[in-house]
């Protein structure tokens, strides 16, 4: 379907939601990141990819850092992203580290980037973009692309990664970097591209089935997809089945006949937008409600293009079907207040209660911005996971 605006959508006739408490931010003020697309584990863990981590661990003691500016000496230390886990109640969270990735390393769209998790079977699947750099984005020359993903599993919750890229991305990335190696060169590197190059499937987000994909209705896993990280267009549909996660000549895509039902195919270019809103797509979320037997769909978008000091807007739709047709349940245009500049949200279904319909957006916070004179303001206030609680209500017949 296809809207120049939210506002479009039809309202859901189902469903309203509401907010019913504060902001609540990670307590601790010396760790950061952003992105946090997560996943009920079958340890009863919430695993995280995290994007842009400013932040470590030694011997019990955190330490927050920035390291502007970039050079050749600084690239060995920009985590692009890493693994953790929250622990403990939503309003009481805990962020853990896991794992490194020590490989992955580049800030912003210049390096990898996490899109999405999940847990199947005890297995972790992290879907990772941007694997091959910097690329124009599709639409919206000043946004950031989203591009080029891929995904690595780990079977002891996030000890270990296959396949193991981490000095494969480490040499990409400095050689991209010193070199200026053109995006058509890059295409390819060295024998390697990602499971699904370019931005058309660029931003896989898993569709989340409670803890350890546990009330999933088949079996298959299904993604949906932004064609680029901020402010994009377009959202398309995957699936594979749940024995091959790995296997990308196993994936399939969806287009929609004349009656709205997906069509399945094994090359992504014959594939169509399951949603089409020009300018206001994010990367997305997907989660399965049982108990209101509906799939709720979350994105966003940057009131200016890649950039926060303006503020950003929310998208609540949901659907009987995954691959709809959309109905609008919220739509918000100041989400969260303006130096807040929320992004990404999820839901993590572990903090969802079935009954009474409440749970917990997790969401990012402001990255800051370069001033005009070029100066770096960080805005690490905000620059880390929060949370804030919410209902859905059902519509009286």
């Amino acid at each position: 379907m296809k809207y120049s605006h939210p506002t479009e959508i039809p309202l859901s006739k189902d469903l309203f939601f509401d907010w019913i408490g504060e902001r609540i931010s990670l307590s601790n003020p010396l760790q950061a990141g952003d992105t946090y697309p997560q996943t009920w584990a079958d340890d009863d863990e919430i695993y995280v990819g995290a994007g842009d981590p400013g932040w470590f661990e030694k011997d019990g003691e955190y330490s927050h850092f920035t390291i502007r500016p970039v050079s050749e000496e600084t690239l060995p230390f920009m985590s692009g992203q890493v693994v953790e886990k929250f622990t403990g109640d939503p309003e009481n969270f805990v962020l853990h580290r896991v794992h490194d990735m020590p490989g992955y390393i580049g800030y912003g769209g210049s390096g990898p980037k996490p899109c999405g998790m999940i847990c199947v079977n005890g297995v972790l699947y992290y879907a990772v973009q941007n694997l091959l750099g910097s690329k124009t984005p599709p639409h919206r020359a000043k946004s950031q692309h989203g591009s080029d993903a891929t995904i690595i599993c780990s079977k002891d919750h996030g000890e270990t990664w296959e396949p193991d890229l981490n000095d494969f991305l480490k040499k990409l990335y400095q050689e991209n970097f010193v070199n200026n190696v053109p995006e058509e060169e890059r295409t390819g590197y060295q024998g390697w591209k990602p499971m699904f190059p370019g931005a058309e499937f660029g931003g896989l987000s898993f569709v989340q089935y409670g803890k350890n994909n546990e009330t999933a209705l088949d079996d298959y896993i299904y993604a949906i997809s932004g064609d680029q990280w901020d402010n994009g267009r377009y959202i398309r549909l995957g699936r594979v089945l749940n024995t091959c996660i790995m296997d990308r000549d196993k994936w399939e895509f969806a287009s929609l006949d004349t009656s709205g039902n997906p069509i399945w195919h094994k090359d992504i270019s014959e594939s169509s937008p399951i949603l089409d809103i020009e300018g206001h797509i994010g990367l997305p979320e997907m989660v399965y409600i049982p108990t209101l037997k509906k799939y709720i769909l979350l994105t966003w978008n940057l009131h200016t293009d890649f950039s926060t000091p303006t503020g950003s807007s929310l998208t609540i739709l949901e659907s009987d079907n995954i691959w709809g047709p959309f109905s609008l349940v919220h739509y918000e245009w100041m989400w969260d207040k303006r130096e807040v500049c929320a992004y990404t949200p999820r839901i993590p279904l572990k903090w969802f209660d079935e009954k009474s319909l409440e749970g917990y957006i997790l969401y990012s916070g402001n990255w800051g911005e370069f001033t005009a004179d070029g100066n770096w303001v960080n805005g690490y206030i905000y620059y880390k996971p929060h949370v804030k609680k919410f209902r859905f209500s059902r519509r009286k017949k």
